[in-house]
């Protein structure tokens, strides 16, 4: 895990994730214009990074997954998780269908698939970059920061740097917890954890 790679690896990283936000831009565009099913492109842009690691790599490590702690991390998240999700029950303002239906949207689509993207393929990737492990990692994190910005602008109707300058509190947000979500995964050998983690996050926010 985040380990030296060579120099392709590097260049794979950066023309993904270039291909990655004009996917989130395209989404932007379509949701302005109110065309449903534009989350099919994102799931698209999903399949490919993993279809390029599985092919490349032959295995699920620069995913974000080992087999080392992978079953004390399992229980670990599992518990989170759960938690989490008996919190929303108990203080949270929607039924628990619909509640349900939250859980497995921040837990999958959100969580699971920016964390084997982001804290996986990218960051795995991007240390084809021989230089200084910290920058990056530092390199990661802006990555992963302005990623936010293409949908985001379109979904609150604000294509301009208006919206960057007001946004830059959740940039530094994402920045920080890339950062802090790396660190675990490099403690804990996987995504297992941060994927749990992200999803409390994420899912908090919008069950209660």
């Amino acid at each position: 895990m985040y380990k030296e790679k060579n120099k392709t690896y590097f260049l794979i990283a950066i023309i993904y994730w270039i291909l990655y936000m004009i996917g989130l831009l395209i989404m932007g565009i379509l949701y302005k214009k109110g065309i449903k099913h534009y989350n099919i492109i994102y799931l698209v842009i999903a399949i490919i990074g993993v279809s390029i690691a599985i092919i490349k790599d032959k295995n699920l490590i620069n995913l974000g997954f080992t087999k080392e702690k992978l079953k004390i991390n399992f229980v670990i998240s599992f518990i989170i998780i759960i938690t989490v999700f008996i919190i929303s029950v108990v203080v949270g303002k929607y039924s628990i269908l619909k509640l349900i239906k939250y859980s497995l949207y921040y837990l999958f689509y959100i969580s699971l698939i920016e964390e084997i993207l982001f804290r996986g393929f990218i960051q795995n990737y991007l240390f084809g970059l021989k230089c200084n492990k910290y920058l990056v990692f530092l390199i990661g994190a802006l990555m992963f920061s302005i990623m936010h910005l293409p949908f985001q602008m379109y979904k609150n109707n604000n294509v301009s740097l208006t919206y960057i300058i007001e946004a830059l509190p959740q940039l530094v947000f994402c920045f920080t917890f890339h950062l802090i979500m790396c660190f675990i995964t490099c403690k804990r050998k996987d995504i297992t954890i941060p994927t749990a983690l992200h999803y409390a996050i994420d899912y908090l926010q919008s069950a209660l």
